[in-house]
């Protein structure tokens, strides 16, 4: 069981309490089951192969991006690579490119192809451009794939964008992220990372306005697994330069932190790290109707894998943590999706590597305070090696008619290692 115990003090204890009474009953009901297939799956879901190729491992749709512009027409990044059988390791060998597929029919089909002067078409570490002319962030086709290191074809420690007016159909870029060097701002410098450091965002932001949008970054100490901490940053002339905002987990600092603060992993509390020393990567990121913004994140702590989902009421200035969402399972875990329903409910959808290997789905009708008992959204995983560790990475899209629709990387016996989408009603 894992528990994240975020302290109160003052007046706001009792509400602490009630919150945290709820919180931890939601939490048993998540974690008691050892065996994902022992949940309930979602009755009403359809399962769709995106993109299959004889020959070609296909994979990790978070780590690239999607988009919808009007809930129809859909589009979905990934990793497209030569299959490889490798023992205890993704069954993926060389000629890694980022492709993308799309639908114009609400995700019930698909085409994959190879998109030019995108994504890995400038070399590793690419010249880039500066941005002259700013940014229509509210363009009704806008979109924007953020670039930075550390997995499958996106080596760039710097961090670069591309951006689109057309959804994705071409693309302008690669631009740097703003005037500076990010990993040279002080709010970074001046913390216990060490000298050299690497960005390693994957594709998170909120549109705010014409000139204005939130990022969500992480950066972590170079070549160094596992240290990733997030931050939000914001621009507002255009995307021609970009501000610190605030850490949402910032690196750890035992001189600035409440060391009782625990995340409950073992018993003997002395064995718990506390909420900073944990990895915080590969978030998602949503805006409610009343302007809170619930950032859902990937954790890690040694073996342990989770999600949680964070709060800012004040526009990514500041950040709290609210819930666990869920239990990540084995191997190296999985980030998650986060969308909201037509009826203002969160969905957050996550891989789960532990045998028989699943994809789960949780809800929220409380704004992330707590979340429901997981669901299985997907079963039936199988693989040359039946290895379950290459599953999930998933994104979440919502259709026009209000259903959702998952992307994430998936493997039957069938099909090898593709692209796959589950189309559902989650107000049902």
């Amino acid at each position: 069981m894992k528990i994240n115990f975020q302290m109160l003090k003052g007046t706001g204890s009792a509400l602490f309490v009630m919150l945290f009474l709820l919180h931890f009953q939601t939490l048993i009901a998540q974690t008691n089951g050892v065996n994902p297939s022992n949940y309930q799956q979602v009755q009403n879901a359809e399962h769709v192969v995106v993109y299959q190729e004889e020959g070609k491992f296909l994979g990790w749709p978070a780590n690239n991006g999607a988009w919808s512009a009007d809930g129809v027409n859909m589009l979905v990044g990934f990793t497209r690579g030569d299959y490889e059988l490798i023992k205890d390791n993704h069954n993926i060998g060389g000629n890694q490119e980022s492709w993308l597929a799309r639908s114009t029919d609400m995700g019930k089909t698909w085409e994959g192809y190879d998109p030019k002067n995108y994504v890995g078409d400038f070399g590793k570490e690419p010249e880039l451009l500066t941005l002259d002319n700013p940014i229509n962030f509210s363009h009704p086709q806008f979109a924007m794939r953020i670039v930075g290191t550390s997995y499958h074809g996106a080596e760039d420690q710097r961090g670069h964008f591309f951006y689109s007016y057309n959804a994705g159909k071409s693309w302008s870029g690669p631009y740097r992220l703003g005037a500076d060097d990010i990993r040279e701002w002080p709010e970074l410098k001046n913390t216990t990372l060490p000298a050299q450091t690497e960005l390693t965002p994957r594709t998170d932001y909120l549109v705010k306005g014409k000139d204005e949008c939130l990022v969500f970054m992480s950066v972590r100490e170079k070549d160094q697994f596992g240290t990733d901490r997030l931050f939000s940053m914001r621009t507002m002339d255009g995307g021609r330069t970009f501000s610190y905002l605030n850490w949402i987990v910032p690196p750890f600092d035992e001189k600035k932190v409440d060391l009782s603060i625990k995340v409950k992993l073992e018993e003997d509390d002395a064995l718990n790290p506390h909420p900073d020393q944990c990895r915080a990567v590969m978030s998602q990121t949503v805006i409610l109707e009343n302007g809170k913004l619930i950032s859902a994140m990937r954790r890690r702590y040694e073996g342990n894998n989770w999600v949680d989902a964070y709060v800012s009421e004040d526009d990514g200035k500041s950040w709290n943590f609210l819930s666990e969402v869920g239990d990540a399972g084995a191997g190296n875990g999985n980030p998650p999706a986060l969308n909201i329903t037509d009826d203002g409910r969160l969905v957050a959808i996550f891989g789960n590597r532990k045998e028989p290997g699943t994809m789960m789905v949780v809800y929220s009708d409380n704004e992330g305070v707590s979340w429901s008992n997981p669901k299985i959204l997907r079963d039936g995983y199988g693989s040359e090696d039946m290895e379950t560790i290459d599953l999930g990475y998933p994104l979440l899209l919502k259709r026009e008619d209000g259903k959702m629709v998952a992307l994430y990387y998936w493997s039957t016996k069938e099909d090898l290692h593709h692209i796959a989408a589950t189309i559902w009603d989650a107000d049902m």
